[in-house]
């Protein structure tokens, strides 16, 4: 099995992808993601449960914390529709070079954006709400990036918060999910494709006068 590399996807993307529909775009990359080694993304697996959250959320504004590749944006912006206003944090510089590569082949370079640098310094740029949050990026990250959120309010009341991996890293997102589950601001559950598979968190947030309940 061959190591993922920003080139090889991007090739395998313009053979195998239809330029301007993100459908085939997101289908080109699980493909060459199940043939290769390194390559961590949401996947079809966890990408149905995500699509099903994503649509009842009824988001106009989004904030993605990790790009990657650009594969979950992907799947927001055709879930949610050309409405969408999507924003995207990607520390390495390279991975961001190619997921603006991957969405302008997509055809949706003028709707989603993708801010470069540590996404505790790309926060402080924000200063309007966003109705959800996807958050899928370091696992030591979590928390502070959530603190930083919830200091400077950039999740409105009632909006989703995501975060994945939530099984593959949950000794390192101990503390994280503590915090979602029992300071009282969200109500908070795990989603999983099956039993035992790794699996994302869905938090929506209430005021600090709700009271959090698993669901």
């Amino acid at each position: 099995m061959r190591a993922a590399t920003k080139d090889h996807l991007l090739e395998y993307i313009y053979d195998d992808a239809v330029k301007g529909d993100p459908v085939s775009v997101a289908r080109a990359i699980d493909s060459y993601a199940s043939g290769t080694s390194g390559m961590i993304h949401l996947g079809q697996g966890k990408g149905i449960l995500f699509d099903q959250v994503v649509a009842q959320s009824g988001a106009h504004r989004i904030l993605e914390l990790g790009t990657n590749f650009g594969y979950s944006v992907l799947r927001l912006a055709n879930i949610l529709g050309s409405q969408a206003e999507i924003h995207s944090v990607e520390v390495d510089r390279s991975l961001a070079e190619a997921a603006e590569a991957i969405i302008s082949y997509a055809g949706l370079a003028d709707q989603i954006t993708v801010h470069r640098g540590a996404s505790q310094n790309v926060l402080d740029c924000f200063t309007t709400p966003f109705d959800l949050i996807f958050i899928d990026h370091f696992p030591q990250n979590y928390l502070p990036d959530l603190l930083k959120i919830e200091e400077r309010g950039l999740l409105q009341e009632d909006g989703t918060l995501i975060s994945d991996n939530v099984v593959l890293f949950e000794a390192d997102l101990k503390p994280y999910l503590h915090h979602l589950r029992q300071s009282g601001r969200y109500l908070s559950s795990l989603h999983q494709p099956r039993p035992g598979a790794d699996g994302f968190e869905v938090s929506v947030r209430r005021d600090e006068r709700s009271t959090n309940t698993l669901i």
